[in-house]
């Protein structure tokens, strides 16, 4: 028997563990109904699931130590101090697995542990358990100090874990020594300790030299050290494999799994043009270990065609929407959206065509989470198209229509989401088409007429409508979210039978678009996000809204994200006229626009000319433990290039917490803003990570300088500085090497300035003018050569010593200026 050893000292965790197999097992509960409120805002939210209610009362009182578990499989953390399956499963599971480690060490003592899970852990000493920790506390952390009896030498150490999968579940565990003592961890092995060390080497220096690739070779760098090295590379979900191929993201492309070797320090996946994409792209890469086990990491990059996808779809908005159907008709995809283009442009339903639909309404059958953001669209193409549609398929949609679930009200066993603001609105839209096209039928779950449910349908759809129409979005701005709002907003304006209903959705499609022309900048949706997932952030060329922009003004990115833009193709909506001023600015031109949105009055500032847009959420949630909120953004120049600063929510760098490494805030800064000026300040919890970075796409950049606390970059003729109160550094290991700037510590302060060269002239005389900034323990005062004498105190921001003021209005009303005064320019 060999052993990997590492030292453990106060504050490290253990996160190289052997583990048992990883189990799933569908949870089935009994019909019964819910109560809760609809989330109103865009923070964290919890309902208590009659489905966890009932798994708490059937979970094991007492986990029987087993003598003979076997622990064939390895797991490493990597950069996070956990052990974690987090993933995302449709439907209620049951997911468990077991954990072995040797500890030793050097005389009898007894160690703390700061022991943190979601669901249930169990741990074993020396075949003695010492630790039974159940929160279940459905995705939150909760921690307990465990008092390890520890023997001279070597202890077994025997972890289980086990929690219900809802949908998303953080699956983890982290164990973090806090006693002032010296361990050594022994992790046991069949094969030669080094070769373990060569390949946990090998898998921390791989990294994509950039995160987004337009064209060409698609690499996956390593130290060179490792040439001839064999991996495996994977797409799919490594650890929990669903049972149907339909989910709540973007469906993407298939491909399979590829043995590769290093050559050069690079192993080659394949070329732009050779990998199809719909959505980011998750590359697992494994190399095999002499005793055949398998160990992993997880890289993303954006893969966006430009050669195929930058085309001109028409030169009217007719012409677009005829041309996008055309090409989503004929993707080699199992996304039902291809088959609705495909019965758009020959109105019929293929053999082909029903095929891509069948996992869309098996996710319906089943009732697994999002199965709203499927039905919805069937159902309203359903209604519009009633008599054209073949009756196999429309049996299929009343079966599935008669025995979905369409709200809490009605009895049922799901973990479909229902408090959000967009899958209420899909709900309510499901239940109203459904109960339209159904209404002399019976609905089995909900005990109702199908003409009772389309009354109820309507009248929750119009409540929905004065909330949105009095506060606008919870969700502010997300491009994650708004593609799904336009699900519902479309099927209505598509198909909906009555007219107020429709017009309800066209003044939704009004103002979404709306708010999409205002925040466009960089042929992307560039503004602060209510909610953001890093597979959205990092990959806005891909994203719904980016074809939606393609699509509605001959903006954006098209590409292969069909959801929101089938059903725009399939109608006949067209935004207001007006809307392409605020995407096209006129030379020397800028435009500012401050509102507030959400029922928690979040207060929204944007500023951008046509070289950059800088936005803020203004001292929203701050200091506060934050969730997937992005609270401000940077775009540079006119392709996509985005900057923001975060603190993150975990230590893996692509990881699946809310919020992740990139995606979100765990602490929330104080941001304000004032035309090109922004200040941010964070006061991070001891309990969090005491860290901020920087996102820096520096394969988009032309220069980037540092100099003392400062980083200063140019875009084309964009600039931005930015300084840092703590400092900065540049990463330059590990898989965010050169695209990620750090500064340490609980407490910063930052000054965000963006320029140009119409405003500031040469790039060094940008550089100069902001030597000019001061700070002390109470203030920052810049003399800037456009605004004049900025000063932040207090966590407020005067200019010329007046104090900027709090925005009161929900309306959009941008104004559109002159470029800023030119002062200073050589």
């Amino acid at each position: 028997m060999n052993f990997f050893t590492y030292d453990l000292i106060k504050g490290s965790s253990l996160n190289i563990w052997k583990y048992s197999e990883l189990k799933s097992e569908p949870v089935v509960a009994p019909y019964c109904t819910m109560e809760g409120e609809i989330n109103a805002t865009e923070g964290y939210f919890e309902i208590d699931y009659p489905v966890r209610k009932d798994f708490l009362t059937r979970i094991p009182e007492v986990i029987p130590f087993n003598k003979n578990e076997l622990f064939p499989n390895l797991y490493c953390g990597f950069e996070s101090p956990r052990v974690d399956f987090s993933s995302f499963l449709n439907t209620p599971h049951w997911v468990h697995t077991s954990l072995f480690n040797n500890i030793e060490s050097n005389i009898d003592q007894t160690v703390s542990f700061s022991i943190i899970t979601c669901g249930r852990v169990v741990i074993w000493v020396n075949a003695e358990q010492i630790l039974d920790f159940s929160p279940y506390s459905r995705n939150h952390g909760s921690e307990i100090i465990a008092e390890l009896p520890l023997k001279a030498g070597k202890n077994e150490v025997v972890v289980y874990l086990d929690d219900l999968a809802e949908r998303d579940v953080n699956f983890f565990f982290e164990m973090k020594l806090l006693s002032e003592v010296q361990l050594t961890v022994k992790v046991p092995l069949d094969y030669e300790a080094r070769e373990l060390t060569e390949n946990i080497n090998f898998l921390e220096s791989l990294y994509f030299e950039k995160d987004v690739y337009l064209e060409g070779n698609v690499i996956v760098n390593s130290d060179t050290a490792f040439d001839g090295k064999e991996v495996r590379i994977s797409y799919g979900e490594q650890y929990f494999q669903s049972e149907n191929e339909a989910s709540g993201d973007i469906t993407d492309f298939h491909r399979e799994d590829q043995c590769l070797t290093v050559a050069k320090g690079e192993i080659l996946i394949g070329t732009v043009e050779s990998i199809p994409t719909a959505g980011v792209t998750t590359v697992y890469v494994s190399v095999r270990m002499s005793n055949k086990d398998w160990l992993i990491k997880k890289l993303v990059c954006c893969i966006y065609n430009e050669g195929e996808l930058h085309i001109s779809l028409g030169t009217s908005i007719e012409e677009r929407k005829q041309k996008a159907l055309e090409i989503f008709s004929k993707l080699e995809l199992m996304d039902m959206n291809s088959a609705l283009a495909e019965f758009a442009v020959t109105k019929k339903l293929s053999e082909k065509a029903y095929e891509k639909i069948k996992p869309a309404i098996e996710m319906v059958k089943s009732k697994g989470d999002c199965a709203d953001f499927m039905f919805s669209p069937l159902l309203a193409v359903t209604t519009k198209y009633h008599n054209e549609l073949p009756d196999e398929f429309k049996a299929i949609m009343k079966e599935c229509a008669q025995d979905f679930r369409f709200w809490i009200d009605e009895p049922g066993n799901d973990v479909m989401w229902y408090f959000s603001e967009n899958h209420s609105l899909l709900f309510h839209t499901c239940q109203y088409f459904a109960g339209y096209l159904y209404k002399e039928s019976n609905f089995t779950a909900a005990s109702r007429t199908g003409k009772e449910q389309y009354e109820i349908g309507k009248k929750r759809l119009e409540e929905w409508f004065d909330t949105f129409f009095a506060y606008g979005f919870s969700e502010w701005n997300s491009t994650t979210y708004l593609p799904i709002d336009l699900i519902g907003f479309f099927s209505l304006y598509l198909a909906a039978p009555d007219n107020d209903i429709k017009e309800m959705a066209k003044k939704a499609l009004d103002f979404t678009f709306k708010v999409i022309a205002v925040n466009y900048h960089g042929r992307v949706l560039s503004s602060t996000f209510g909610r953001i997932y890093e597979h959205d952030i990092k990959a806005m060329r891909i994203g719904e809204i980016s074809n939606v922009l393609a699509i509605a003004w001959n903006k954006g990115y098209f590409n292969n994200a069909l959801r929101a833009s089938t059903l725009f193709c399939m109608s006949d909506y067209v935004p207001p006229k007006e809307y392409i001023n605020f995407i096209d600015l006129m030379e020397e031109t800028t435009l500012e626009a401050n509102y507030l949105q959400g029922i928690n009055k979040v207060e929204t500032y944007l500023y951008k000319t046509n070289a950059y847009s800088l936005a803020g959420a203004i001292k929203y949630n701050q200091y506060k433990k934050g969730h997937q909120q992005h609270m401000m953004n940077i775009s540079l120049g006119n392709d996509a290039t985005q900057l923001w600063i975060n603190n993150p929510g975990e230590y893996a760098h692509s990881g699946e917490n809310r919020p992740s490494y990139w995606a979100g805030n765990a602490s929330c800064p104080s941001i304000v803003q004032y035309k090109n000026i922004q200040v941010l300040e964070y006061n991070i919890a001891d309990n969090l990570i005491p860290k901020i970075h920087l996102y820096l796409p520096h394969w988009s950049l032309s220069e980037i300088q540092t100099k003392d606390k400062w980083l200063f970059i140019r875009k084309d003729n964009a600039y931005l500085g930015i300084f840092f109160s703590e400092g900065l550094t540049i990463e330059n290991q590990g898989d965010t090497r050169g695209k990620e700037v750090y500064a340490l510590g609980h407490k910063h302060r930052i000054l965000v300035k963006c320029s140009s060269l119409e405003e500031a002239g040469s790039f060094q005389n940008f550089i100069d003018s902001l030597n000019k900034l001061k700070i002390n323990d109470r203030e920052i005062k810049l003399n800037d050569s456009q605004l004049g004498e900025i000063k932040y105190q207090d966590e407020d921001l005067f200019i010329n010593d007046r104090k900027i003021e709090r925005q009161k209005t929900y309306d959009i009303k941008p104004t559109i200026e002159k470029l800023l005064g030119k002062e200073g320019r050589k």
